[in-house]
């Protein structure tokens, strides 16, 4: 849903979500510039590699489903099954469950709601996945298996997907004086060379317009270019997973 066809458009797309997050991608030319105006070094990061479970063709993510595993330096390991877009009310009998989050993301002009659910995972089990010793299945609990069953407009047999990955992935939160928020930053560094860089801060829904108006407004003036076709990055890097799978 695009938030700048009429007044009221960004309210209505964020009644019932308990978060937003206002995401930017950087311009490829920039990425240097960003990592340097926002003193993000390597050593300080959070390292982790991405693994993603999808068809061959992405029928998955073209109906709105998203199966993404995380092994994490220093950190728990976890998997996650996500679904965008998602109506709130359909979501009710999970609020408050330990992992579920219901959020929305503003991509450029764009309104992305989602909701997704988010369990641990054992030390080596992501990768045993990876090196087909393990199924794909047993990377997802019974009730995320449930919460798929419930929210995905089409059944999906996990015995089928392909893991694809890894993404190397670090992670940065850092705090700027021109800024009330929090930023995160995350690098993606695919398979076949390509990166990208997304920044994003968290707001309040209420004050979701007005957080990103200000976010672009900051990077402009800290010389940080943004994309003028901003793509959500999961799409972006489930693009090239498969292209390298393939080859």
């Amino acid at each position: 849903m695009r938030f700048d066809a009429a007044p009221g458009t960004m309210a209505r797309a964020t009644a019932g979500i308990e978060a937003v997050e206002v995401k930017q991608t950087v311009a490829a030319h920039a990425h240097a510039r960003a990592l340097a105006v926002l003193q993000l070094r390597p050593q300080e990061a959070l390292w982790r590699r991405l693994f993603f479970y999808d068809t061959p063709g992405l029928d998955l993510h073209r109906c709105g489903v998203v199966l993404r595993a995380r092994a994490t330096v220093g950190e728990p390991d976890d998997s996650t099954v996500k679904i965008r877009p998602v109506d709130p009310s359909r979501v009710e009998r999970w609020r408050g469950v330990p992992g579920f989050k219901l959020e929305a993301d503003i991509v450029g002009t764009t309104v992305i709601r989602s909701a997704s659910f988010t369990v641990r995972q054992g030390r080596d089990e992501i990768d045993a996945v990876a090196r087909g010793e393990r199924a794909v299945a047993k990377l997802f609990s019974q009730a995320q298996e449930a919460f798929l069953r419930a929210l995905a407009p089409e059944p999906i047999e996990l015995s089928e997907l392909l893991s694809l990955g890894p993404v190397h992935a670090r992670r940065w939160q850092v705090r700027h004086p021109g800024l009330p928020h929090r930023v995160c930053a995350e690098a993606w560094r695919m398979p076949d060379g390509g990166s990208l860089l997304e920044l994003s801060i968290k707001a309040d829904p209420a004050a979701a317009a007005s957080a990103s108006a200000g976010f672009s407004g900051f990077l402009a003036e800290l010389g940080i270019a943004v994309s003028e076709t901003p793509e959500p990055k999961t799409r972006t890097a489930l693009s090239s997973l498969v292209a390298e799978s393939l080859r």
